[in-house]
């Protein structure tokens, strides 16, 4: 029996392709799927089907679902002529004890993190990450309803331009150019404003001997970007383009490797002036201290953990919107210092600062779905400092309409729930009571993006089950490196990993 979710949902035996039943059935057997061999709560079951808006009595509902998907179990085994897979009911929920090898999702996986590290050779990695692009079919769980499938196919997505990126260089690394240009010409379609595919189609198309029709891709993408986005293209495409005009391409970039184009040799007639443009550093104030670290009482890595970019594109509105969130901080603070001998009634609060947190978290989601991860990354971060501050200010006033916006912004940074979503939104909405604002406050500004997700609610009870630590109620009272060990144990105990290096979980 072999399981495919890398578009419509299918399940074949012996050669012939079973009737998987109805879209909600579909989507539980997809929720069991995705964590093959792990338990699966029965409220985390219901979540995943219908969001927050469950039938009358979903209990029996899945049941019923539970049962059909036994009997389809059953015909797939005798089709097979092998034992059917098992679908227990534990403590902790319903276990689908299915080799995940059966499943080209999780195969996907394994060979997207083989073609990613560092142990094997450039052919072994290369021919890995094709296996693995090889896989997809279409949109991952393709038809199935609700906001768990969604975000499944988002992080899929994002994992797939990934591994294309680490394939293109691997493969210009080795000499294969013919074989990018194949390949990427039809994901630039449907990728339209993600530079580092172009940066990438354009070297190979250089390195085939077609100069002239990689010179046209820059300008029909810069039209792209300024239609779409109002943008410039960044650094790196347009050194590219720069030397391409000069014919001094620099050699490809190891795979996993960061490089800067090195600037181009200078024309005989001097180009006209661009327009002048302050540097980020000369207009941008530094970047207000984050938590001051405090020694962690237990933690997988003596390091910190690192933050280096896949993706090498920039906004030229990234320094203005840092310069905008830093001076936020600073009148709010300014405020608080002030009003300090005053009551709490009398204390200042900048009544557009809530708006101005919203905005932040929604670029964040928009340059997310435009795959500019790196944007993406300093949006959230500065939207995660100003939440911080506003939940202090007047954590009654701010936390409840920021609390969806934050679960989001989670999601994006591979932090799921095994709670129903109204409660968790329900948890954030109260710093004064609870841990997850705090908790969610840090792993947000620090900008970590997780490969593989993990439950936030797990997270929060390794912290709190930490010896020497207290629940935290502020960002201020999080011991970092107790967190980063609450969430390697969190994603060990969900995806059966015995991972002991925090960074070995961060996407790069």
């Amino acid at each position: 029996m072999e399981l495919r979710l890398l578009g419509e949902m299918q399940v074949w035996s012996a050669g012939r392709l079973l009737d998987l039943g109805t879209p909600r059935q579909q989507a539980v057997l997809a929720a069991l799927v995705v964590d093959a061999r792990r338990p699966v709560a029965i409220q985390t079951l219901a979540a995943r089907v219908w969001d927050d808006a469950p039938p009358t009595d979903p209990r029996a509902v899945l049941y019923s679902h539970l049962s059909r998907i036994r009997r389809l179990l059953r015909q797939a085994a005798d089709s097979d002529g092998e034992e059917a897979v098992p679908l227990e009911r534990r403590h902790a929920g319903y276990v689908l004890d299915l080799d995940p090898e059966r499943v080209d999702l999780h195969r996907f996986r394994r060979l997207v993190d083989l073609g990613g590290g560092q142990r094997q050779d450039e052919a072994t990695r290369a021919a890995a990450l094709t296996e693995a692009l090889g896989m997809w079919r279409g949109t991952p769980l393709a038809g199935l309803p609700g906001e768990w499938a969604a975000q499944v196919r988002d992080s899929l997505r994002r994992r797939r331009l990934d591994a294309v990126v680490r394939w293109a260089q691997l493969e210009l690394h080795l000499g294969r150019p013919n074989e990018v240009v194949t390949a990427l010409a039809d994901l630039v379609a449907e990728y339209p404003l993600v530079e580092p595919l172009e940066t990438l189609l354009m070297r190979a198309l250089y390195t085939t001997g077609r100069g002239a029709e990689a010179l046209d891709r820059y300008s029909a993408v810069r039209r792209r970007l300024a239609d779409g986005l109002g943008t410039e293209p960044g650094p790196e495409l347009r050194a590219l383009h720069q030397a391409l005009l000069h014919d001094d391409l620099p050699p490809p970039v190891p795979a996993g490797a960061v490089r800067t184009l090195a600037p181009p040799r200078p024309r005989s007639t001097p180009p006209p002036p661009a327009r002048a443009e302050p540097p980020d550093d000369a207009t941008s104030p530094a970047t207000p201290p984050a938590t001051p670290p405090v020694t962690p009482s237990r933690t997988p890595s003596g390091t910190p953990p690192r933050h280096p970019r896949r993706w090498r594109w920039r906004s030229r509105t990234a320094g203005r919107r840092a310069l905008l969130a830093t001076a936020i901080v600073v009148v709010l603070s300014a405020a608080v210092l002030l009003g300090s001998s005053a009551s709490d009634d009398d204390v200042d609060v900048d009544p557009t600062a809530l708006d101005r947190a919203q905005a932040l978290f929604a670029d964040a989601a928009r340059y997310d779905r435009d795959g500019r991860t790196r944007e993406a990354r300093a949006a959230v971060v500065d939207a995660a400092r100003l939440y911080g501050e506003l939940i202090e200010q007047d954590p009654g006033r701010h936390a409840p309409p920021l609390a969806s916006a934050v679960v989001e912004a989670l999601i994006r940074a591979g932090v799921d729930s095994s709670v129903p979503g109204n409660a968790l939104r329900e948890w954030l909405a109260n710093p004064a009571f609870t841990p997850y604002p705090a908790i969610a406050q840090v792993i947000l500004a620090r900008g970590w993006q997780l490969r593989d997700p993990v439950f936030l609610d797990v997270i929060v009870a390794n912290y709190e089950q930490a010896p020497g630590v207290a629940s935290p109620r502020a960002a201020a009272d999080v011991d970092p490196g107790v967190l980063r060990a609450a969430i390697v144990e969190g994603s060990n105990s969900r995806h059966g990993t015995r991972v002991t290096e925090f960074e070995r979980l961060l996407v790069p």
